[in-house]
């Protein structure tokens, strides 16, 4: 009697033929990216509208044949390719019902992003608990009512003392044994947290906007006027299993401050 093949050999044969949202042959690839690949055809497809959710972690597992942390790791793979989002409680949403041509870049630590934390002096301005609003813990990935850890700093460089960035950081309430020496040195909270408490960052989300204008606070802070234009950098640092371990924003003057990086571009095989 022939072998009923299970759900994900199903999968892999109706892809061998084919290419991948990313232009590689699918057959060969992990379970996965499998499960994304289908998720991401279907969207694609037209079966999933913006704003739509797609079916429970419980539900796809079932669905697949495969564990929820499968589940998880090919609905990360959505969001890499900016098709859907995740929020605490709500689920997978979709974001994008195309996937838009982008560069990956790579770094060699998670202090590369920063380019400055180790040749400019922070000073430490105030640490304080915070309640988590709606907004901030759909950031955040955490429920509304919890507190929060906010460290606001200004990074000066060391020449003349000019300021680089004012920034706010904020990390769960379990990390405040951090402060105290995030206080006395250079490193950077996050890097502070991986050691103090064995964590280990395993991604980081970064995004960049440019602002028209700022406010009183954050221009005292800056030393510039209320119209000056401003980066704003967002970071957010998540660990194992996807837990947030830090969320910070930087402002930073244009007339003092540049971003640099160094994109490495891959073609064809290249990626393989």
């Amino acid at each position: 009697m022939p072998k009923k093949p299970n759900k994900i050999s199903a999968i892999t044969d109706s892809a061998t033929s084919r290419r991948t949202t990313t232009g590689h042959v699918a057959a060969g690839l992990s379970k996965r990216d499998l499960v994304a690949e289908a998720l991401s055809n279907e969207i694609l497809g037209g079966k999933y509208r913006v704003g739509d959710l797609l079916p429970s972690e419980p539900q796809l597992s079932l669905r697949f044949g495969i564990s929820r942390s499968t589940v998880r790791a090919a609905l990360q793979a959505l969001q890499r390719l900016g098709l859907v989002s995740s929020r605490q409680g709500v689920g997978s949403q979709v974001q994008e019902t195309q996937v838009r041509s982008r560069y990956t870049h790579s770094f060699n630590s998670a202090e590369d992003l920063l380019q400055y934390a180790t040749t400019t002096r922070v000073h430490i301005l105030e640490h304080t608990q915070v309640e988590v609003d709606a907004a901030m813990a759909a950031q955040f990935g955490c429920k509304p009512g919890e507190h929060w850890w906010r460290i606001r700093t200004i990074r000066l460089a060391p020449a003349n003392r000019t300021v680089v960035a004012y920034s706010e950081i904020y990390i769960p309430l379990i990390f405040g044994a951090v402060l105290e020496e995030a206080v006395q040195g250079r490193e950077p909270v996050f890097a502070l947290i991986e050691r103090r408490f064995n964590q280990t960052i395993v991604e980081i989300q970064q995004d960049i906007t440019c602002l028209g204008g700022l406010s009183p606070e954050e221009a005292e802070y800056l030393q510039v006027g209320c119209d000056s234009p401003a980066m704003k950098i967002t970071r957010r640092y998540t660990g194992a299993q996807g837990r947030v371990l830090e969320v910070a924003y930087s402002l930073h003057p244009s007339e003092v401050f540049k971003y640099s990086m160094r994109v490495q571009l891959r073609h064809g095989n290249d990626a393989a």
